[in-house]
């Protein structure tokens, strides 16, 4: 065999050698960003405790220091989801028990179910209800390998109200306030098509459109990495692993199907979800729907940077609900 066939084989074998280990480095890293984003943020603790120390600089911190505070008045609910896992809730009862209304406050990604309780707070300062605070897969005290980003998430939501109806009755008059992640979970539970008739409205803060696109975006923001091809890798990795398909997880495409009013709140300085993903839910309602938008907030920080202002689209919120003229709630400020 010439010298020059050898030298080329030997060329041809060290490209190939030396793709494979390229393949190899990207694969890797698509399963490492895979599991950053999907696999559980922390360890699922052995038993609820209080955090050691509470940051109370913010109105959330002041939210969980109120609700540790008042622990003893908690309850501690347990459901069994549609796939098996044990899923956990905080149940504050109203102070009067036969009132129909609830609330249920939805968490976001690495959140304790426990920085809902400000928000807990606002609904229950100007409107007597039961308080429902879930703890979404894989985080808290529910079980889940994996992040469900509203998508299973839904479900169990669906399966929490149909719990409440349960335990409290029917006819209840329910309420989904999520932040982050929980409100892309809230608007998803909303435009299933397998609500009971007990909901009654969704309050959704700082919701991304499309899980892909939130990917993406997050991807590039934190590992400057800005290529269609690697965000595909990705979610086949989260497919095979997880048996998440990325691409359905999609509240915008859903959102037409919602019937009840929606409210959403964004901030403008939101850098981890943009604003106009907000923007892009609300154009997609064909519901009574309004959104609020807070200058120069930054993610889920609008209901600590102007609470008042918040707490009066609560409060119109609630009044367009009691009295069925929900054409007051379409708006955009």
């Amino acid at each position: 065999m010439p010298n020059s066939i050898i030298v080329i084989l030997i060329v041809v074998g060290l490209l190939m050698i030396a793709a494979a280990l390229i393949w190899l480095l990207i694969y890797s890293y698509a399963v490492r960003v895979a599991y950053r984003i999907f696999g559980r943020p922390q360890p699922r603790p052995p038993y609820d405790k209080s955090p050691l120390s509470i940051d109370q600089t913010t109105i959330f911190g002041r939210g969980q220091n109120w609700f540790y505070s008042n622990r003893h008045n908690v309850l501690d609910w347990q459901m069994t989801s549609f796939d098996g896992l044990k899923l956990q809730a905080y149940f504050i009862p109203a102070a009067k028990k036969t009132t129909r209304d609830v609330v249920i406050l939805v968490h976001g990604y690495n959140d304790h179910p426990s920085v809902m309780a400000a928000y807990a707070q606002a609904h229950l300062e100007k409107h007597d209800c039961h308080i429902l605070i879930p703890h979404l897969r894989a985080h808290g005290m529910s079980e889940g390998n994996f992040v469900g980003f509203g998508l299973f998430d839904s479900q169990d939501i669906v399966m929490w109200m149909q719990y409440l109806e349960t335990r409290l009755g029917p006819d209840l008059k329910i309420i989904l306030h999520g932040r982050s992640m929980g409100a892309a979970t809230t608007i998803m539970t909303a435009g299933s098509g397998i609500c009971p008739d007990s909901l009654q409205g969704i309050i959704s803060d700082s919701s991304f459109d499309a899980l892909d696109k939130q990917i993406a975006h997050l991807i590039q923001q934190k590992y400057h990495v800005k290529f269609r091809p690697f965000l595909m890798l990705v979610s086949k990795v989260v497919q095979d692993r997880f048996r998440f398909p990325i691409e359905k997880c999609s509240p915008v495409s859903i959102a037409n199907r919602i019937s009840v009013p929606v409210l959403l709140f964004h901030g403008t300085a939101d850098t981890l979800v943009p604003t106009e993903m907000s923007d892009n839910i609300y154009n997609r309602l064909a519901c009574p729907k309004r959104i609020c938008l807070i200058d120069e907030s930054k993610h889920c920080m609008a209901y600590h940077d102007a609470p008042e202002k918040y707490t009066a689209e609560l409060d119109r919120f609630y009044e367009s609900l009691s009295d069925s003229e929900w054409q007051r709630l379409i708006g955009k400020y």
